[in-house]
């Protein structure tokens, strides 16, 4: 099954290159979750967040959220370029990017507006349905999650499959990632169920232990790097197979 391959694939992408996957993205990560967890914008690490933020905690979270953004892009960059091109950062952080990073930043934001506007659509189409026709409501929001989490990761795969290209300098259109998996559709559709079944299955632990443990804290920060490198690593296979018509090996 090639999604099967894909998923697998990725994620040994990452721990079969773990030296190199900790250099790239260690220190950004750790100081993207520093500074999450001094400005109080980690509630999983925090606690219960506040029902009504001051303005003071709503910018701290806006800025946050930024440095997430930007880092993550940052890490993003490096990544695809070490899989692909086999660069390596000099030192202990991988040069900043700028110019890489906001091309890849805008195309990210036009791909993530229409994701977001088909998320909002399923949200409502099947969590009312699923809320009138399952008694329990953890069930009925746990299928909600998977049936707006498949379709929403399936088209968030296809769109974002050129986004490699991006950091490589590439001259990529937007629909490209999408003609380029053509023909695909079940094996994407089954990559973002698999992506979407793991995703669940790491949120399970944090959310069997106490909001602000030691125990929180090293789950977050271990499952959170996971889940960026793997994601990473699945849109740079996407792009290496799909596009550059590398083997999956």
């Amino acid at each position: 099954m090639k999604a099967w391959q894909i998923f697998v694939h990725s994620i040994r992408q990452v721990f079969g290159n773990l030296p190199e996957a900790l250099q790239i993205s260690g220190l950004i990560y750790l100081a993207q979750m520093a500074a999450s967890i001094a400005m109080g914008a980690a509630p999983n690490l925090m606690g219960t967040p506040e029902a009504d933020p001051t303005p003071g905690a709503a910018l701290a979270i806006f800025v946050s959220a930024l440095i997430f953004l930007l880092s993550t892009l940052w890490i993003a960059v490096a990544w695809h370029r070490f899989v692909l091109t086999g660069e390596r950062p000099a030192g202990y952080v991988p040069a900043l990017q700028g110019g890489r990073v906001m091309r890849y930043a805008g195309r990210s934001i036009l791909i993530a507006l229409v994701v977001i506007a088909m998320a909002g659509v399923l949200a409502i189409a099947f969590g009312g349905l699923y809320y009138a026709l399952v008694a329990s409501p953890e069930v009925a929001s746990l299928l909600t999650v998977l049936s707006v989490m498949v379709p929403i990761l399936t088209v968030l795969y296809r769109l974002s499959a050129v986004l490699p290209g991006v950091a490589l300098d590439r001259a990529v259109g937007f629909a490209d990632g999408w003609v380029a998996t053509t023909g695909e559709s079940g094996t994407i559709l089954t990559l973002a169920f698999l992506s979407g079944v793991a995703s669940i299955v790491m949120g399970i632990p944090l959310s069997l232990l106490a909001p602000g443990s030691l125990a929180a804290l090293l789950w977050e920060v271990v499952a959170g790097w996971i889940q960026v490198m793997v994601s990473a690593s699945i849109l740079t296979t996407l792009y290496g197979h799909y596009i550059e018509k590398r083997p999956l090996v």
